[in-house]
Order: C-alpha cells, then structure tokens, then sequence
C-alpha cells in the first residue's frame, strides 16, 4: 500500500488539493495519506482571518479539516500531522521517519507564494529524486485567489 505525504498550510482546504488527491486516490483506491501542515507564523500568512491566536492551533485545525473532507470522499487519511514552521523542514522531518511514494506539495500561486519564492518544490525534488514531486498551485481555502487579498 502506497503512502503519500500532502504538505500544506493556506491552501490546505483549496478545491485543488482536494482535485489532487482525490485523482491519486482513484487512481489508487488503497493508497494512504498523511497530512502536514507546518507551523507557519501567522504574521506570514497571505490570508488570516479568525481570532486564533497560535499557529500550532491554527495548523492543527486546517490538519483536521482538511482530514475530514478527504475521508468523506472515501480517501484513507492515516494521520495528520503540524511540522515545523519550515516546510522545508517539516518534509525533511517526516521523510526521516517515513518512506512515502510521493509528495503532494500545495502553494499559493507565483507572486504570492512564500514557498514559491523559497524555491520549495525545486529544492524537495533535488534533496529527494527517488520521491515522485506533485506540486498543485491552489487558490486559498477561502476561494478567493491570493491576489483578491485584502492584505
């Protein structure tokens, strides 16, 4: 059984995460997922709205939000996890433990992404060649695009 890691954090409930792992899943039907999301300051994120006050609680309530819409579509969600504010980092720390088929990565799109800009999705797939690199550029959760942002 395949397992994939889905790294995530503004676009963690983007229709396009969704889209991604849901035609993973039917393509197959037994893989398993683990989610994570790291711990990005909230000073960081292109779109914060809410009155929580920790990014680990924030990480862990998009971890777990994330994990109940991907099981109502019948996707086997073995864990959900908060990194390392790092998403560099947090892959790095979960690839130590664990051995994955691929890496489903989810950025804001160009321009807007930080992740983007910290050359994330290259740098993974140098570090780990053997590991098959599924980068989906998502809007945020909210539906709308970054650039639509108040901020």
């Amino acid at each position: 059984m395949a397992s994939y890691l889905v790294v995530a954090n503004e676009t963690a409930d983007s229709p396009e995460l969704h889209h991604a792992v849901a035609e993973i899943h039917k393509h197959d039907p037994d893989a398993e997922f683990v989610i994570v999301i790291p711990t990005t300051p909230l000073n960081l994120l292109q779109q914060f709205e809410g009155t929580v006050k920790s990014a680990r609680v924030l990480a862990a309530q998009r971890a777990q939000s994330t994990r109940r819409y991907l099981e109502s579509l019948g996707v086997r969600v073995r864990s959900t996890r908060v990194g390392n504010w790092d998403p560099y980092m947090a892959i790095e720390e979960e690839l130590a433990n664990e051995k994955y088929e691929a890496i489903v990565l989810s950025t804001l799109p160009p321009g807007v992404s930080r992740w983007l800009r910290m050359d994330l999705p290259s740098r993974v797939a140098r570090r780990h060649p053997e590991i098959r690199l599924v980068h989906v550029v998502s809007r945020s959760a909210t539906g709308r695009s970054a650039s639509e942002s108040p901020n």
